[in-house]
C-alpha cells in the first residue's frame, strides 16, 4: 500500500470515529426522514467546529490529486463519508426524480453476472443480437427513484445540486430560509430513446444498440 493510500485510509478511520461521536447532529433541526439538518448560522458554525480540522485534513490529503485546482470542501470525494456543510442558505428544494441506471455490455455472460438471470428465450435473443454485427452491444436499464437537493445560497446566482442520502448535509440558514419539500410530487422521467426490449427480468430491461 502506498503512502497516499495509507494516509487516506487513516483519514477514513478518523472520519468514521467522528461520525460515531457527533453524527447525526441532534441539536439541529432535521428534515423528516432525510439526513438533512439545518439551524441558524451561529448554531451550525458551532457544530462545524467539531468537523473543521478533519475537513481541512481531507482537503490537504486530496489536494495533490487535483494539482493546480483548489479543492472546495463541498467537492471532496463522497467515499470519504464526510457530511457537506453549506452556509448562508436562503432555501433548499428537495426533489424526487424518476431515473434509471444504465450499463453497456458486449457479452451476455457478463450481463447476466451483473444483472441477474433471464429466460432462455431472452438469452437467445440477446446472444443473437450480439452475434449479428461486430458493432452490436447490449444496454441494460434499471429504473429507480432518485432524491436530490437544490441549495440556494445568499448572494449567489447559481444553486448547488447534490445527493445527500449517503453522507448527509448541514445547512446554516438565513432568517428568511425556506424549505421546499417536493418529495410527494416526483418529476417525470425523461423519455427513453430505447424501445422494445430484448429482455426484461423485472429489474433490468435490456435493449440492443450499436456502439
Amino acid at each position: 500500500m502506498t503512502a497516499d493510500a495509507i494516509e487516506i485510509q487513516h483519514l477514513k478511520q478518523n472520519i468514521q470515529l467522528l461520525r460515531q461521536q457527533s453524527w447525526p447532529p441532534t441539536q439541529l433541526t432535521a428534515v423528516e426522514g432525510l439526513p438533512i439538518y439545518y439551524a441558524p448560522q451561529t448554531e451550525v458554525h458551532a457544530y462545524y467546529q467539531q468537523w473543521r480540522a478533519i475537513v481541512e485534513q481531507a482537503q490537504h490529503v486530496c489536494q495533490p490529486f487535483l494539482q493546480d485546482e483548489v479543492l472546495d470542501a463541498i467537492h471532496l470525494p463522497s467515499h470519504l463519508n464526510l457530511p457537506l456543510f453549506f452556509f448562508s442558505v436562503d432555501r433548499i428544494r428537495i426533489n424526487k426524480t424518476r431515473a434509471k441506471e444504465s450499463k453497456t455490455f458486449r457479452h451476455t455472460l457478463t450481463l447476466v453476472d451483473k444483472c441477474g438471470q433471464f429466460d432462455d428465450v431472452e438469452l437467445q435473443a440477446m446472444k443473437a443480437w450480439i452475434d449479428h454485427d461486430d458493432t452490436a452491444a447490449l444496454v441494460a436499464h434499471r429504473e429507480f427513484v432518485d432524491l436530490r437537493s437544490y441549495i440556494f445560497q445568499h448572494g449567489q446566482s447559481e444553486y448547488t445540486r447534490t445527493r445527500f442520502y449517503v453522507n448527509g448535509i448541514v445547512l446554516g440558514v438565513e432568517p428568511h430560509f425556506k424549505l421546499i419539500d417536493a418529495r410527494d410530487k416526483p418529476r417525470k422521467q425523461r423519455s427513453d430513446s430505447y424501445s422494445d426490449p430484448l429482455a426484461d427480468n423485472g429489474v433490468w430491461k435490456v435493449f440492443g444498440k450499436y456502439r
